[in-house]
């Protein structure tokens, strides 16, 4: 059997504002309700050929991961680094973990952004991989290009490999599109960047080739910690070095393999990306939400809560959120990024952050701000808890709209049902909690000079948090 090894980092800034640092690309809701970490998950579960997957991600999007995973019943391993450094040290790390569970495990890396819908073809390419990698070697999946695509890296195989493989001759970087062209005609491929190997001898290549940092994931590995179920490396991993897999291991290796494959596959890389993949209605228009179309044409039109209208457009993406609004030409989508960029160096918490904000306990969404004024809505799942906590300059009056919840003010401790409220005090030790079966939802006004975030004592918290 292979390990799953699903790369859940990245921010994905040229889908914003969908995707932003809070809730990169891969957890986000792109294709339905579903993110595409959890479509990555999904595409191998229930496959005999997999074991439950091994998540590589870092800390601050740990609870929704988990959640992401609850919620498709997945008993996916979540593995932490405690300081962000490139693809070589995690792919390093997860060989590790699974060489030590088992010296003859065969893994197969995939970032968690991709799509890939035939889930069969999926697994009958990583077949062909895993069969390769077991006699040696490093396999990657090589896809057929269907177009001149100069957003992507190439890979150029030579001759025949092991099991159906093919040698790779060299890897080459984003061409011009007048280039891939000819690596077309010329047989390359598209780097995926999904990885099979086994571990033992991934290993070996590691140490070999990159010392320092194999030995610095050793140490990491063995100062692991488990926290609230997850396991944390040790930091000896921020002695790693900070490299791609790519060209610390792959362009260096001498056996360097590669399965060419023709599934429909996309790395979603931009508005534009997205369009392509998914299935556009009448005249190549592709809509999500409450949208109202006129004539229309190969464009991108999605709502978040309000009415949307597009008249008369074409070639356009219109991405709606609570806070921000993108009106982007899909042939310049890759510019979104540069629009990020210069959001972040204005100091705009749009260009980061989204509206609606997530927690190990639920989430929150401001509604409406003024001076000296804040109004939020407030979800908690079944069974969780807030910190216990107080505030130094503002008061709170909370509205229970759904659901039944479990009000702490001071000493009392108080059971408020839908459409009961309750204030709490400047000042005053509070908590709320969920003890039912359903998500509790509340309006909370904030009332006072100072209403920010850090404005939080935790006397007491479930999840670790000061």
């Amino acid at each position: 059997m292979v390990v799953p090894v699903i790369l859940c980092g990245g921010s994905g800034t040229r889908l914003w504002p969908l995707s932003r640092a809070d809730l990169p690309k891969q957890l986000a809701p792109l294709f339905g309700e579903e993110s595409l970490f959890q479509h990555t998950v999904r595409r191998v579960q229930g496959q005999p050929l997999f074991e439950a997957p091994l998540v590589l991600a870092s800390a601050e999007g740990r609870f929704i991961i988990r959640e992401q995973l609850q919620d498709i019943r997945s008993e996916a391993a979540i593995v932490l680094e405690p300081e962000r450094r490139d693809t070589l040290a995690a792919i390093t790390a997860s060989a590790v973990i699974a060489h030590r569970q088992n010296p003859d495990a065969v893994l197969l890396v995939m970032p968690s952004d991709h799509l890939i819908p035939d889930r069969a073809a999926f697994a009958e390419a990583a077949q062909t991989a895993a069969n390769a990698a077991a006699s040696g070697g490093i396999v990657t999946l090589g896809i057929k290009p269907t177009y001149p695509a100069s957003a992507y890296g190439y890979i150029a195989p030579d001759g025949a490999g092991p099991e159906g493989a093919l040698k790779i001759d060299r890897f080459l970087e984003k061409p011009t599109e007048e280039a891939a062209a000819t690596l077309i005609d010329e047989g390359c491929l598209w780097n995926a960047g999904m990885f099979c190997f086994a571990a033992s001898y991934l290993l070996d290549e590691v140490k070999r080739l990159e010392p320092e940092t194999f030995e610095a994931v050793v140490d990491a590995v063995e100062g692991a910690e488990a926290d609230l179920g997850f396991t944390i490396l040790g930091k000896d991993f921020a002695r790693a070095r900070a490299i791609s897999f790519d060209y610390a291991v792959m362009e260096r290796t001498k056996t360097a393999y590669v399965v060419p494959v023709s599934f429909d596959w996309s790395d979603v890389g931009d508005w534009k990306a997205f369009w392509e993949a998914t299935d556009q209605g009448e005249h190549g228009v592709t809509t999500e939400g409450d949208v109202f179309v006129m004539d229309a044409k190969n464009s991108i039109v999605r709502a978040s809560g309000r009415l949307v209208c597009a008249v008369g457009v074409e070639n356009l993406a219109i991405i709606d959120t609570p806070d921000a609004v993108l009106v982007a030409d899909l042939e310049q989508a890759q510019k979104v990024k540069q629009v990020v960029g210069t959001l972040t160096a204005q100091g705009r918490r749009e260009a980061s952050e989204h509206a609606r904000v997530y927690r190990p306990w639920g989430w929150y969404q401001t509604m409406d701000i003024g001076d000296r004024f804040r109004v939020k809505r407030i979800a908690v799942k079944p069974g969780a808890k807030l910190s216990l906590q107080k505030h130094f300059h503002r008061a709170e009056h909370w509205v229970v709209v759904r659901g039944t919840a479990e009000v702490t003010v001071g000493e009392a401790t108080s059971i408020l049902r839908e459409n009961e409220s309750v204030f709490i005090p400047m000042g005053e030790v509070h908590r709320l909690a969920n003890p039912g079966k359903i998500p509790v939802e509340i309006i909370e006004v904030q009332t006072g000079a100072y209403l920010e975030e850090d404005d939080i004592v935790r006397i007491q918290d479930d999840f670790g948090r000061q």
